[in-house]
């Protein structure tokens, strides 16, 4: 089996890191440009695959040869890229970004970056721009898929009579199944994980193999890879973040690409590989590799000191600009001196202990800046925001409703071994001020229920979008009807985002309202009405008391990043800060809503976000020296709840009068 070199390939590399790079820069147009990953898995499985069996067929195929090749095609490239995340996040990150970099440095180094922002996905996972490395988690899928895949080859060859297409198809279709089962059950894990990334790279495996008829006519060629190009554009113009992916809709991109590289099988061309082998695309396809490594970093700093995920149309130019700069630099003078003919470090043990060397070194350097809370002379008071014990609660995200539905008791705040006469119930932001009504009762001598559980307001009858709230809301009120010494419900949620959708965040979770017992949806406004009147009477009919609290102003930035960007530059942020009028005028429906249920008997509002402004009417991140935010800018920190506990007191004062 002969490898010949195709442009039309390195053509295609370049439209999936164009495609990846617009795609992060926002450009219109390529809302689906993500796939551009997947266009690089099938490449990646066939050309590996075509040199791997080309070798094994003529005798030739060695373990160390093959990990020579990936070291010299990944590490001149890679290490950098990592050298310069590691200078600028020095002097740029706060201290909690540039601590989470460290472990970043640690996962890169040894290719377990994937894994590492698997298992970082969550609640309160810091957001992209924190983290410069984010991109490597698809090199490496592709390196880990390639330390079991030589010896598979081998082995096939081995004891299984050469049999390839049996064996590649069969793995291939358990990854594909797993990835459309997984992508509705584990949707993170089945992005960012080998088992079910593998059936794309095992597609371009399949048409390396050389089993699959090869097109005859130069019309057949045409349609296959017109039809293939088209599917492409198809997923980068019209699939989006909200796009369920990998799954089945990974099937486009990767069958896509498969018809492109099967239509130029036996040397024939067509138009789409006379368009893709074009000079400045091939070229563009040579570098592609530097580009995908370079572009995020730079998209990741510039967003993080500008504190704004859109960027201008100068700045996107500039940022292309240089990463192709770059790029182009790091092919003529680091890659390919690495990889000619004469490479630098021609002997292979050199070169291993060199690469080597060059991971421990890194691995170190990570390991110094995460165990030393971001290398020591970058301590705040930033720090005080990483080890907020409030964050306990949202990295649990859920226990209350575990226990109800286990039939346990949930957890007891205020006195403790007290009766239980109050309870707390709402979402994340309820769950918020957990500290605030826990000091308060154990002021007071009171105890109550926290019934508090994320993304899951206080709403009857309500679902959020993804999220069957209704079915928790029952279990919440079914529970407070079982202790009618629960006199007083406390309800608090994020009503200014169940409203209006989160003002800042670009990227925050949908808050979308749907009545459950009906299939239409109406206007945010009146389903957040009907679910929290519904709520409200349902209470006042058992006999309870109800206290309503409002909800604070949303910062909508990572106030950590705010404060430090203050100090390091001089930033005036102000403008990047909530007025009161703001805070009004995005909650003027809910205010409306809770004027009107305060009307009614037993029904109290409390109003925590009296307290948050200063005295110019502008929202406050820090006082006395200690964040009011977690450093997500959207929920109170065990301070901020603390500093807001005064609006409660009269509350609790009446309930212990009464007990």
């Amino acid at each position: 089996m002969s490898l010949k070199y195709r442009a039309d390939i390195d053509g295609l590399r370049a439209i999936a890191v164009l495609a990846v790079i617009f795609f992060h820069l926002g450009i219109p147009g390529f809302s689906g440009g993500y796939v551009g990953v997947d266009v690089f898995f099938v490449i990646s499985g066939f050309l590996i695959t075509s040199i791997i069996l080309k070798e094994i067929q003529e005798e030739k195929f060695s373990i160390a040869r093959f990990y020579e090749r990936r070291i010299r095609r990944i590490f001149p490239a890679l290490f950098p890229v990592i050298t310069f995340t590691l200078v600028v996040g020095f002097f740029l990150f706060d201290p909690i970004a540039f601590k989470a970099f460290g472990k970043s440095i640690i996962a890169t180094t040894f290719f377990g970056s994937n894994i590492l922002f698997y298992r970082e996905a969550g609640y309160f996972d810091a957001d992209s721009i924190s983290k410069p490395l984010l991109h490597t988690w698809s090199l490496a899928v592709e390196e880990q898929f390639y330390i079991l895949f030589p010896l598979l080859l081998i082995a096939i060859n081995r004891f299984s009579k050469s049999q390839y297409f049996q064996w590649l198809l069969g793995i291939g279709l358990v990854s594909l199944l797993t990835s459309i089962y997984g992508v509705y059950t584990h949707q993170v894990a089945t992005f960012y994980l080998v088992p079910t990334r593998a059936w794309e790279l095992l597609f371009g495996s399949i048409f390396a193999i050389g089993v699959i008829p090869q097109l005859q006519t130069n019309f057949q060629r045409n349609l296959f890879s017109f039809v293939g190009f088209g599917i492409i554009a198809f997923s980068v113009g019209l699939y989006t973040e909200k796009t369920l992916f990998p799954g089945a809709t990974a099937l486009a991109p990767v069958l896509g690409t498969s018809l492109i590289i099967y239509s130029g099988l036996g040397g024939g061309t067509s138009i789409i590989s006379k368009f893709l082998s074009l000079k400045l695309i091939v070229y563009t396809g040579l570098i592609s590799y530097s580009l995908y490594l370079w572009h995020w970093p730079l998209i990741a700093f510039a967003k993080y000191l500008l504190l704004d995920d859109s960027l201008t149309t100068l700045e996107i130019s500039g940022i292309i600009l240089a990463t192709f700069i770059i790029s182009a630099l790091s092919l003529k003078y680091i890659e390919q001196p690495f990889r000619g003919n004469q490479p630098i470090i021609p002997d292979r043990k050199k070169l291993f202990a060199l690469s080597a060397i060059v991971m421990v070194i890194a691995s170190i350097i990570g390991s110094v800046i995460h165990f030393q809370n971001g290398m020591p002379g970058l301590q705040s008071e930033a720090e005080a925001a990483k080890t907020d014990p409030q964050r306990k609660y949202f990295e649990d995200h859920g226990p209350t409703l575990d226990c109800l539905k286990k039939g346990v008791n949930p957890s007891v705040i205020g006195l403790s071994g007290g009766v239980p006469c109050f309870a707390i119930w709402g979402d994340s932001h309820a769950g918020a001020l957990l500290t605030a009504a826990s000091e308060m009762g154990k002021k007071y001598g009171l105890s109550g229920f926290n019934l508090t559980n994320g993304n899951s307001p206080p709403l009857l009858g309500i679902d959020v979008e993804n999220n069957n709230n209704h079915v928790y809301s029952d279990e919440v009120l079914s529970f407070i009807k079982t202790y009618p010494k629960v006199k007083t419900i406390i309800l608090a949620g994020i009503w200014g985002a169940l409203e209006n959708g989160h003002r800042y965040h670009s990227n925050a979770i949908n808050l979308r309202l749907k009545d459950a017992a009906v299939d239409s949806y109406y206007s945010q406004p009146v389903t957040l009405k009907n679910g929290l009147t519904r709520t409200v009477n349902t209470l006042l009919s058992l006999g309870r008391q109800v206290i309503i609290v409002s909800d604070i102003p949303e910062i909508g930035y990572p106030v950590v990043r705010l404060f430090w960007l203050t100090k390091l530059l001089g930033k005036n942020i102000d403008n990047y800060l909530p007025t009161i009028t703001d805070y009004h005028h995005w909650n003027k429906n809910t205010e409306n809503i809770l004027l009107e249920l305060s009307r009614r008997p037993n029904v109290f509002i409390i109003h925590p976000e009296s307290m948050m402004f200063d005295h110019g009417g502008r929202a406050m991140i820090m006082a006395n020296k200690h964040f009011l935010y977690l450093p997500d800018g959207d929920h109170l920190s065990t301070e901020g709840s603390r500093f807001v506990s005064p609006v409660f007191d009269e509350a609790f004062k009446k309930m212990a009068n009464s007990q």
